[in-house]
């Protein structure tokens, strides 16, 4: 997006001049460049900048150099130039050591069944265990309940339950968040800035992340034909806000209670 502005406004040597001079540079979701000739042009210089200048270079990726489709071979080289490390989904006792720092964080106490209980059902992403910590504390939160194995199997028995992301699709989400969120289904897929619809595209956005197998571009032309990064700080934006919010975060849950049990 600061590329695509920058451009639309004259100030690609302000932009250069920033991300040429930097001491590192870390790049997530590297493949998204694919088959984009003009910001693939701008990297590669970029690259060969920072690279020639003895400077740091972070770039992920869901695949490999080579498995990326319609990336140009120079810049394909050049990732391989460097050193490529396979991150695998973390293993038990790594996420139970990330539940335990998450807990200091959100200030919330857990036992060591309950943070292994959390940890062995988690199959995806730590995003998704962010998200069963945070549930779990405004559910106890909201009911005064202190939090022990039977309140976390009681939070999360639904979400466990429904393992298979495929049953749930984006115009499903959608219909359920315009029904709860009082808004129109073809407002939320519309380019309309009104506070409450941005909000209920969010909401819409977060759980498609959530409860699908779509990529972020993927659920961005689903509503509305947006671009991926506007789905990453609708995700973003949705976690930071359940983190500070009981009611908010109250909100979400029965939005995806409902989606889930098809109610």
């Amino acid at each position: 997006n600061e590329m695509i502005n920058s451009i639309r406004y004259d100030r690609m040597s302000k932009f250069r001049e920033k991300y040429r001079n930097i001491g590192s540079l870390l790049i997530d979701d590297i493949h998204f460049l694919a088959g984009k000739d003009r910001t693939q042009e701008e990297f590669f210089h970029t690259f060969n900048t920072l690279h020639d200048s003895g400077k740091q270079i972070v770039v992920t990726s869901d695949k490999f150099p080579k498995d990326i489709p319609n990336l140009e071979g120079r810049l394909r080289s050049r990732f391989e130039w460097g050193l490529i490390a396979d991150i695998q989904p973390p293993e038990i006792e790594t996420k139970i050591a990330i539940i335990e720092k998450k807990m200091h964080e959100i200030k919330i106490e857990l036992t060591p069944a309950v943070a292994h209980y959390i940890a062995s059902h988690v199959e995806s992403n730590i995003r998704e265990l962010e998200g069963f910590l945070i549930r779990i504390s405004a559910y106890s939160s909201l009911t005064n309940r202190e939090i022990d194995l039977d309140l976390v199997k009681e939070v999360l028995k639904k979400l466990v339950k429904h393992n298979n992301k495929e049953e749930v699709s984006v115009e499903e989400i959608i219909k359920v968040v315009a029904g709860k969120m009082n808004v129109k289904i073809a407002d939320i897929k519309a380019h309309n800035k009104n506070k409450n619809l941005v909000l209920a595209r969010q909401v819409s956005m977060y759980l498609a992340r959530k409860l699908t197998n779509f990529s972020y571009p993927d659920i961005g032309q689903k509503i509305g034909g947006r671009d991926h990064s506007t789905v990453i700080y609708a995700n973003n934006k949705i976690l930071k806000s359940m983190e500070s919010n009981v009611n908010f975060t109250k909100m979400v849950q029965d939005i995806e209670d409902s989606i889930i049990n098809k109610t």
